[in-house]
């Protein structure tokens, strides 16, 4: 969404600087002014940024703004920080990891035992903050994913490396970018035009619509 914002508010401004008919120009320039007033902070929309940062395609690239881009992504550690302790992410972890060590060394050496008590509260003390900062900041470094592809597929195959990111994106990805299919179903005309109702003619349609549109 805000690439594309982008892009259309600077193919109107290059037309703003090449149109010279009285008219044309005028609607031009009414295009230009509009679009600064509804896209003006549009980068500060919370849902906008965090959506764009998770789509591996724009990431930080989409925007203008640093301080934008700086807000969008502390709203995102915080989100994955706490994701990690709200799905237990972190001591699952831990357990396998501890699990594992047993397997290999199931009869510990009394002289090694000071160590592994100390080794073990480190682990337990480990800051979920820290870990989705490290998290987020692997993720920025990969190359960005190829513009016309799906970005869920890229979730697909690289999120287990990223499980609290994983956790924000699958609230934010899903989002309709569309209302055209929550209108279907809640508006009056998704009502009025069923299975059972399909024969009806397009000016009974409309009498329909507008009638009920206006019964309140």
């Amino acid at each position: 969404m805000l690439i594309l914002c982008k892009g259309l508010q600077r193919v109107t401004a290059e037309h703003q600087t090449r149109v010279t008919t009285g008219n044309v120009k005028e609607l031009v320039d009414t295009l230009c002014g509009s679009m600064d007033r509804t896209f003006h902070r549009m980068e500060y929309n919370t849902v906008l940024s965090e959506t764009t940062i998770l789509d591996p395609r724009f990431k930080k690239l989409a925007f203008n703004d640093n301080r934008a881009v700086d807000e969008a992504l502390q709203r995102i550690t915080a989100a994955a920080a706490r994701a990690s302790q709200s799905t237990g992410l972190q001591g699952d972890q831990e357990g396998e990891e501890a699990a594992e060590h047993e397997q290999e060394e199931p009869q510990a050496s009394t002289v090694w035992r000071f160590f592994e008590e100390r080794a073990t509260g480190d682990t337990t003390r480990r800051n979920p903050s820290a870990d989705a900062i490290l998290e987020v900041r692997s993720y920025l470094e990969q190359p960005l994913f190829q513009r016309g592809a799906d970005p869920l597929s890229w979730w697909e195959t690289k999120g287990l490396g990223y499980p609290r990111l994983t956790h924000v994106m699958a609230r934010r990805l899903c989002i309709v970018a569309t209302s055209v299919p929550s209108e279907r179903i809640f508006s009056k005309a998704g009502q009025i035009i069923t299975e059972r109702r399909n024969k009806i003619s397009p000016s009974k349609l409309r009498h329909l619509v507008f009638l009920n549109a206006n019964l309140h």
